[in-house]
């Protein structure tokens, strides 16, 4: 029979979860980093044991190669796959495709890096700073768990390799209706579906962890400040990495607007992927940030009524002691309602009104970024209404 865990050894088993955890496209990262230290340093990996370091949090203190420079080797072999069956099949690439492949290349990597950074946000936020505040073992097991359920690495496999393809041929067909003139050429093509590919693998993430898991975070009973919980270091870490998360996403969605622009996919005369764009893009993003800070807010009201329900059971049980309070008990009475008062009046949420603006500034720079992309087709549409 197992020994049953204390809350301390449950806390360090969690920690340890979270730092060694990896979503695929962050092995697919560090997978390409191993294999490239494994040519130009061997010894470190023969020192190391594994083929990829233990911690993926703390790889980079150990001589780690850095994802950007494995996101870029990603992107050459994504190209080179595509120039070689183009090469090979007799149909190099044109200005207009190589145009599209270049940005096809750099944009699928892009996505398994933008995952990584907001992944290792997460985890580590949830280590350093929340665990620790983590009260019930049950919930700390209750999180492992959905750990262990969310980071399985078949099932954003399988999501990649089927939709990618899909997302793939639709973007190039998209891409073929704006340049009448070009074939359809399997080099290009390869290109965009291996792009898609991953970016699809990182699509995939965004249920569990961005729409999904907040609203488990009103389940979890946090050790948060009685006075004012809004203001509690676990809030303000999970706000924080709500913005965060945000910030990335948009940058890479300002990306994807004005490479999608600029290649002529996403233009005034083909709105389709201006609607897929937003569907599987700029909704989830809006999600994310909305039901993440709801459901901080519930974890706040949750905390401040319980507070004030225990000062409302004192000043009843005050009020039943004596028919008519004495001078003592009046003071008492008057205090406790002074308490509750400021309680009651202490922000719902985590959000501010800075914060909520800085959330719109960010909603409008994908917008800003079509119409940069597309000025002339936005100037034309404007002089025919």
């Amino acid at each position: 029979m197992e020994k049953a865990l204390t809350i301390s050894e449950k806390r360090n088993q969690l920690k340890e979860q979270l730092e060694s955890r990896r979503s695929l496209p962050e092995n697919i990262l560090d997978g390409m980093g191993a294999a490239y230290q494994r040519l130009v340093n061997p010894a470190a990996v023969k020192a190391r044991g594994t083929f990829l370091p233990i911690s993926a949090t703390h790889q980079d203190d150990d001589g780690f190669p850095s994802f950007w420079l494995s996101g870029i080797a990603i992107g050459l072999i994504t190209f080179l796959i595509g120039w070689v069956v183009a090469i090979t099949s007799g149909n190099p690439l044109t200005p207009e495709e190589l145009k599209l492949s270049l940005w096809a290349a750099v944009t699928g990597p892009l996505a398994l890096i933008a995952n990584k950074i907001n992944i290792r946000a997460f985890l580590n936020t949830f280590r350093v700073s929340c665990v620790d505040k983590i009260l019930r073992a049950s919930d700390m097991d209750n999180l492992e768990k959905w750990l262990v359920d969310n980071f399985i690495w078949w099932k954003p496999l399988l999501v990649g390799f089927v939709i990618g393809p899909l997302l793939g041929w639709f973007l190039y067909v998209t891409w073929l209706g704006s340049h009448p003139g070009i074939a359809f050429h399997v080099g290009p093509f390869l290109i965009v579906v291996l792009s898609c590919i991953q970016s699809v693998l990182v699509g995939y993430y965004l249920y569990p962890f961005y729409v999904a898991f907040p609203s488990r975070l009103n389940r979890y009973h946090f050790d948060l400040y009685e006075p004012d919980p809004s203001s509690s270091e676990v809030v303000g870490q999970l706000s924080r990495l709500l913005t965060f998360l945000l910030y990335v996403t948009m940058a890479y969605i300002v990306w994807l607007t004005i490479g999608l622009g600029y290649v002529e996919v996403l233009t005034a005369d083909t709105p389709q992927p201006g609607i897929v764009f937003s569907i599987f893009v700029w909704a989830p993003t809006v999600i994310l940030y909305s039901t993440g800070q709801y459901h901080l807010s519930e974890l706040i009201i949750r905390a401040k009524w319980k507070t004030i329900n225990e000062i409302q059971k004192q000043v009843e049980e005050l009020y039943k002691e004596e028919k008519i309070p004495d001078k003592e008990t009046l003071e008492r009475l008057g205090k406790l309602m002074d308490y509750h008062d400021r309680i009651k009046a202490t922000p719902n949420s985590a959000l501010n009104f800075r914060a909520s603006l800085n959330f719109l500034n960010s909603l409008l720079l994908p917008i800003l970024a079509f119409v940069a992309a597309n000025l002339k087709d936005v100037i034309n549409l404007i002089r025919g209404m």
